[in-house]
């Protein structure tokens, strides 16, 4: 396994936000992390898909990657530890602009539109719906396959939030797949003529299209519907 020291992805640099603690979304210092060679080819690929969705929908272009924690020089078997881990913290952009992750409430679309990118490329995304304590960073790795699992409740709370903020569908986002999510989950997959998630490339076009409504939704503001 070769072993990467990087000072950028996508041609931006990453710096470390964390220290002093009051820097955390607006500012910080760079860092070189150790990076696994494939995991870091993936991460770049996926951050200038990411940069590319910012700058078409009018967010800005990144000039700063905001990381809380990517993978440094210990040994251990958690992926962090295999440099094949990533949390992101936010992004910077020209101009002054910041996105932070823990603005999932209020920066929705951007947040979702960040993660819809991240799960087209790594099995393993893990947030705020999955659990508070990743409440102000995204963490991300390759130890799973990419594709969506019914008993994954990352997953299953990006799709409920997906149906509900991005196709208008009045339901519950508690990670949970039930009947009703089941249900809503069809009925959008057959307006979109998107076949089940049982396979992957289903999967990938379901997270294709919410790119693409979440690219439309954060360029023209939506109206607030009365269940959000």
């Amino acid at each position: 396994m070769k072993i990467l020291r990087i000072n950028s992805l996508a041609g931006v640099p990453i710096l470390y936000d964390r220290e002093p603690p009051s820097n955390y979304g607006v500012a910080g210092y760079p860092i070189r992390p150790h990076l696994e060679t494939r995991f870091a080819s993936a991460v770049d690929r996926a951050f200038q898909d990411i940069f590319l969705s910012l700058s078409a929908s009018g967010v800005g272009d990144v000039t700063s990657i905001l990381v809380g924690g990517t993978s440094g020089t210990s040994r251990g078997v958690a992926y962090h530890h295999r440099k094949r881990a990533f949390d992101l913290d936010g992004f910077m952009f020209a101009g002054g602009g910041i996105w932070a992750a823990n603005s999932h409430a209020t920066q929705r679309f951007e947040y979702l539109l960040i993660e819809a990118h991240l799960r087209r490329a790594f099995g393993t995304v893990l947030t705020h719906g999955f659990d508070p304590r990743f409440g102000d960073h995204i963490h991300f790795d390759n130890g799973d396959a990419v594709g969506f699992r019914r008993h994954s409740k990352s997953r299953t709370f990006f799709l409920q939030s997906a149906l509900r903020y991005l196709f208008d569908q009045p339901l519950e986002t508690d990670g949970v797949y039930g009947p009703e999510t089941q249900q809503v989950e069809r009925h959008i997959r057959n307006e979109l003529n998107i076949g089940g998630f049982s396979k992957k490339t289903n999967w990938d076009a379901f997270l294709l299209s919410s790119i693409e409504t979440l690219e439309e939704r954060i360029s023209v503001p939506a109206v607030v519907k009365a269940f959000a």
